[in-house]
């Protein structure tokens, strides 16, 4: 028997998360990985999934355990190749509007 992927489970989730309070939480990203691994197994699905959820955080969300919790799920599910360009936002510096500023 062929296991089912749960990335809508994931996507309805993280949908739920962020329509409740605009936020994600350490748990509710834990949340949402453990929902995927319920049937033992990480699909491509599943992984571009929490690509995309991992890719809406902002600045807000990344304090320093979130921060943890993205680096440890790139090394866990392999998303090197994949994190490079979705990651690199939340690098930003949300609080230096100084290239935004008018001269």
């Amino acid at each position: 028997m062929v296991n089912q992927s749960d990335w809508k489970q994931m996507k309805q989730h993280a949908f739920d998360v962020f329509k409740r309070d605009g936020k994600m939480s350490v748990a509710e990203l834990e949340r949402i990985v453990d929902i995927a691994l319920e049937d033992g197994e990480f699909d491509d699905q599943e992984k571009e999934v929490l690509i995309n959820i991992i890719s809406n955080l902002t600045g807000e969300d990344m304090n320093d355990a979130m921060w943890l919790k993205v680096d440890e799920l790139i090394h866990k599910f392999d998303l090197h190749g994949d994190s490079e360009a979705f990651i690199e936002h939340l690098d930003d510096d949300s609080d230096d509007f100084s290239e935004y500023e008018e001269s």
